[in-house]
């Protein structure tokens, strides 16, 4: 069963899955990116910038059970 994100957390992990190596990852409300961190699709990098995790890039994908 997929997790069941809002349409913002959805599109904030697809910029997020766009940032290169060494970019600055753009910023979110703190609501979304809460909602990312509990279900494990990010996780906090430096400061308080997040990164995608694998299990964000398979939800992408359309992977996840």
């Amino acid at each position: 069963m997929s997790k069941s994100l809002s349409p913002e957390a959805i599109e904030a992990l697809r910029r997020l899955n766009e940032v290169g190596v060494g970019q600055p990852a753009p910023k979110f409300p703190q609501s979304i990116t809460a909602q990312l961190l509990a279900c494990g699709l990010v996780a906090e990098s430096s400061g308080d910038e997040v990164e995608i995790t694998c299990n964000g890039r398979q939800y992408l994908s359309g992977d996840c059970d």
